[in-house]
């Protein structure tokens, strides 16, 4: 048989072992967190702000083919480093999943796929193929926290832009009024689907057409900054257009048409402009002679790759089991609210909500809803108990909100945080509905501390669970009425958390009831 005959088959059976093998890292690590796997997939289904990722692996699968002649010629030795890099995202996902912060556990699991395929793979021949398998991050549903910065963004730029161009505005929070009617900066609004859709494609388009790192980043930073002006200009043109037309035009679905036909147009325009400073294909390196490639097909025989995936498998089977007994906290079967009983000066009543308004939280073990009043002055209190922490029984979560955006009444007015006299550090935020505006003061109790910021309060999920103790924590919310009677919403709220929160925690630590 000739050389070059030799030298095919060589690299035929490299390229069968780097895919069999890629494709069992990838599978196994896929089979042990299914279901991560799954809720990654459904949110990618269901979501139109993420839909992007059911592309990202046949991207990535792409890419890989693209750049099959250069891998086949990379030797395949397997890297025991790697088993450190994917134990290490291991323990990353258990983190996530004690804590319930599905981001982590998604980029966990991209993490250990990447790490997987590295160990079986070895160096070379992983640097090689390094952007599709970091292509695969474009997948995790992460983003969404921008959601409300980006909303301010539009609001501020739209605002802005109106009074430049002469129009009168009348602005509370991100809604605003101009002569021909009222506005609001809803999420849709935000810009964040243009936003993740335009970076993943920028990416790519700079890896594919560019060749110094220099363009790359360039070309990145654009596909950033382009789509967010672009959303600022749509906004403001989609209102103008409002105004201009009498409310005749883009107030309906065609507002959405308008938009999108708009950001359309100005990202083809992006890469068109890009295609102008695109750079020739780097110089291929010379291919290695027959032998070498040989020599890099023998380093990985198949009873040496079967040794890898047991190896691989004894450290990705730690992991779930040891989250089960984690979260197996303990906790009462029953929990009981009782009221807090009103200080002196105030009565508690049977009076509805202030304002009618009630916050969403879904999953809680508890809940107390009950208004008090003070001679003319009235707050609600609501108090959401959690224990045992599962998801979707959880203190800290997306679907526990303030408004919905099935809400057509009320919408978000801003926030800040705010500190009482008694040192209590709480968010404020405004709510504005029709007729009513209301404000809310709010922290999270943790058991041994209250704080308002919902990090800590996962932290100290993640704390509870690998002491392995219960997790109590709650939710506390105080509205008042803005511009109902003559005291400042503020100094009423104050007055009655400095009156009742010796009651309040009182109240919480008796919660379980067995």
């Amino acid at each position: 048989m000739s050389a070059a005959a030799l030298a095919n088959d060589s690299e035929k059976t490299q390229g069968l072992r780097i895919i069999g093998s890629g494709l069992a890292a990838f599978l196994l690590v896929v089979a042990v967190f299914w279901p991560t796997a799954v809720e990654m997939a459904s949110i990618w289904w269901r979501s139109e702000t993420f839909a992007h990722g059911l592309v990202v692996l046949p991207i990535s699968v792409w890419l890989l083919w693209g750049m099959r002649d250069d891998m086949v010629r990379q030797p395949l030795r397997p890297a025991p480093l790697a088993l450190l890099a994917l134990a290490i995202a291991g323990f990353v996902w258990l983190v996530g999943e004690s804590a319930s912060v599905a981001a982590v556990t998604h980029f966990a699991l991209v993490a250990m796929v990447c790490s997987a395929v590295w160990f079986v793979w070895g160096h070379a021949l992983t640097w090689t193929a390094i952007f599709p398998l970091a292509f695969l991050f474009f997948g995790v549903p992460f983003g969404e926290f921008l959601i409300p910065t980006l909303m301010n963004h539009t609001a501020d730029f739209t605002v802005a832009a109106l009074r430049v161009t002469g129009v009168p505005v009348f602005r509370e929070g991100n809604s605003f009024v101009i002569p021909s009617g009222a506005w609001s900066v809803v999420e849709a609004c935000s810009g964040i689907r243009y936003l993740i859709a335009s970076i993943m494609v920028g990416v790519l388009f700079a890896w594919l057409n560019y060749r110094s790192l220099r363009r790359r980043l360039l070309f990145i930073l654009a596909a950033t900054a382009v789509p967010l002006v672009a959303n600022w200009l749509r906004a403001y043109l989609i209102v103008m257009l409002g105004h201009l037309s009498g409310n005749k035009i883009a107030t309906g679905v065609d507002h959405l048409i308008y938009g999108w036909l708009f950001f359309g147009v100005v990202i083809v325009a992006l890469f068109w402009v890009g295609s102008f400073w695109r750079e020739g294909d780097a110089p291929e390196a010379d291919a290695p002679s027959s032998n070498e490639a040989v020599r890099g097909a023998d380093a990985a025989s198949l009873p040496k790759l079967l040794g890898c995936c047991v190896a691989m498998l004894m450290v990705l089977l730690v992991w779930r089991p040891l989250e089960a007994w984690l979260a197996a906290t303990p906790g009462a079967a029953v929990y009981t609210l009782e009221a807090p009983h009103p200080a002196a000066g105030w009565v508690a009543t049977a009076e509805a909500p202030v304002a009618g308004w009630q916050p969403t939280y879904v999953g809680d073990r508890a809940r107390l809803v009950r208004t008090y009043r003070q001679g003319a002055d009235t707050v609600t209190l609501f108090i959401a108990y959690y224990a045992s922490q599962t998801p979707g029984h959880e203190l800290v979560q997306w679907d526990n909100r303030f408004v919905t955006a099935e809400d057509k009444r009320w919408r978000y007015g801003g926030e800040q945080l705010d500190r009482f006299s008694n040192g209590y550090e709480l968010l404020r935020t405004q709510l504005l509905g029709e007729p009513d505006r209301v404000d809310v003061w709010s922290w999270l109790w943790l058991g041994d501390s209250v704080t308002a910021d919902p990090k800590r309060a996962k932290l100290a999920l993640v704390a509870d669970r690998f002491a392995h103790r219960p997790d109590d924590s709650a939710a506390v919310i105080v509205v008042a009425r803005r511009g109902d009677g003559a005291t400042d919403p503020r100094t009423l709220v104050e007055r009655f958390v400095l009156a009742h929160q010796a009651e309040i925690e009182r109240v919480l630590r008796a919660t379980p009831r067995n």
